[in-house]
């Protein structure tokens, strides 16, 4: 986080913490409760943002099982901030939790940022870069161009072909849009919510998304060595 950026009001602004996932590859635990440098991984999202920037809402959505656990363990490490904070209980799938966000955002808000839990080192100047695109093109995520070569497998590990890595990104958190285009990708998607970020759900309903680089590490938490990795 940038530590010198002033409080920025954005009252428009709806900031959606997708925190609602099983952690099954992560191995024995939820791993956004997990310590990272003195803070559980999830908390580290709402200080980096909440401390630089003063949004419309801010939405946690949890696993409905814990959801009081992530409430206390907000309030614990974060006072200041618990209070700014709302949490509420997940859907089965990424794209269903955010939805259920979406639908308790209140209708001042006329973008709405997505931002995974699990990627604690986003920064509040990079929500704002991909706010800025939203306004200008509907809509703004965060993404990287790749810098490994990419292969295609098929069968027992034997490679198909290699991709372009020219015109590969990866795509990131935060992601913001327009609230009527993302309302309206998700009445295109209707029941099937099986997509992995809110681009793809923009991209199925035909709407063009728009990426903003990020040349900064953006790690996101999967595995408990990428704890271990990062936990320094």
């Amino acid at each position: 986080m940038n530590t010198a950026m002033a409080l920025q009001t954005e009252d428009q602004l709806a900031l959606i913490i997708a925190a609602a996932g099983s952690s099954q590859r992560f191995g024995q635990g939820n791993k956004l409760l997990q310590d990272l440098r003195g803070l559980p991984v999830f908390c580290h999202t709402v200080r980096n943002f909440l401390s630089a920037i003063s949004p419309g809402a801010c939405l946690l959505i949890t696993p409905a099982a814990e959801q009081s656990t992530f409430a206390q363990q907000l309030q614990a490490h974060l006072p200041a901030l618990s209070a700014r904070v709302q949490c509420l209980p997940g859907g089965a799938t990424r794209a269903a939790s955010v939805l259920a966000g979406l639908q308790a955002v209140p209708e001042s808000c006329e973008y709405i940022a997505i931002q995974d839990a699990a990627r604690p080192f986003s920064s509040a100047e990079l929500l704002l870069r991909c706010l800025a695109s939203a306004r200008q093109y509907g809509s703004g995520v965060a993404a990287h161009r790749l810098t490994d070569t990419v292969k295609v497998v098929q069968g027992d590990h034997l490679v198909s072909h290699t991709l372009d890595r020219r015109q590969l990104w990866g795509t990131e958190t935060p992601q913001v849009f327009s609230r009527a285009l993302l309302l309206q990708a998700y009445r295109a998607a209707a029941q099937d919510l099986g997509a992995t970020d809110e681009a793809q759900l923009l991209e199925n309903s035909g709407q063009p998304v728009h990426l903003v680089e990020n040349t900064c590490p953006n790690p996101k938490i999967t595995l408990a060595g990428d704890l271990k990795f990062y936990n320094y």
